[in-house]
């Protein structure tokens, strides 16, 4: 186990080497951090832009086995073939969206995007990923319990949060040994159990922090409220290596 959990921190910590503490900003260095800066609002803008208006609710959730250096490491570590989970949404006319913790060396390198928490339309996540997706749709006791009036002003508040930099509650959720849930950054399967715990379609027996996308597959239990998973369905098979997938 040492192995792969040195591993994951070598590729974590290297992820993210921006956010370690300098004690001079250089000039360049300074353009560089307005330039991400500036990226991100931009790219949040838009982002709120496509679902504005828009009646979201729950659709299911989507698995991911990512074929990248970063995404074996968890899958080793986790012990499970699933590296990311997302959540998929659906609207009044019933286009899909992929709600995700996530983010990408394309997006790093050519739009100065960090990972974060962003919505993008399902199709284009599915047609673009070269690993293997599985959903599991949800099945509600009551159909009232999926409840528009929540969901959008939900996606729209969390827009933008970035993606875990702590790495140390990144290998605590392996053995469930977080204390608190953390509020400025969410790694994947936190801000899904977050998603479900904060509308009430989850108990909150576990914190949020301690969830790992495994524990969202057929093969684990999650203590659901008013509504269950169906089983999982393979919506890609492809596995071609992608080294500019981060997850």
């Amino acid at each position: 186990m040492k192995l792969p959990l040195l591993f994951v921190m070598v590729i974590s910590s290297n992820l993210w080497a921006q956010d370690l503490p300098i004690t001079e900003v250089l000039p360049s260095q300074a353009k560089q951090v307005d330039y991400i800066q500036s990226s991100k609002e931009e790219f949040v803008a838009q982002q709120k832009e496509m679902i504005e208006g828009k009646k979201l609710k729950l659709w299911g959730i989507a698995l991911f086995s990512g074929t990248d250096l970063f995404s074996y490491g968890i899958k080793i570590v986790t012990e499970s073939k699933w590296s990311h989970v997302g959540m998929v949404l659906i609207d009044e006319a019933e286009q899909k969206y992929s709600y995700e913790s996530t983010g990408s060396a394309e997006e790093i390198l050519y739009q100065g995007v960090l990972p974060q928490v962003q919505i993008r339309l399902w199709e284009d996540v599915v047609k673009g990923y070269e690993g293997k997706i599985s959903t599991r749709q949800f099945k509600f006791t009551d159909a009232m319990r999926n409840d528009l009036s929540m969901t959008q002003p939900y996606v729209y508040n969390r827009i933008g949060l970035s993606y875990e930099k702590k790495l140390d509650e990144l290998l605590k959720a392996v053995v469930r040994a977080n204390k608190k849930a953390g509020v400025n950054s969410v790694f994947c399967s936190e801000e899904v159990a977050h998603f479900l715990i904060h509308l009430n379609y989850l108990t909150q027996e576990r914190l949020e922090d301690n969830y790992l996308p495994k524990d969202f597959s057929q093969k684990e239990f999650i203590p659901l409220v008013g509504c269950s998973l169906n089983k999982e369905v393979s919506i890609k098979t492809s596995d071609k290596s992608n080294c500019c997938i981060i997850f």
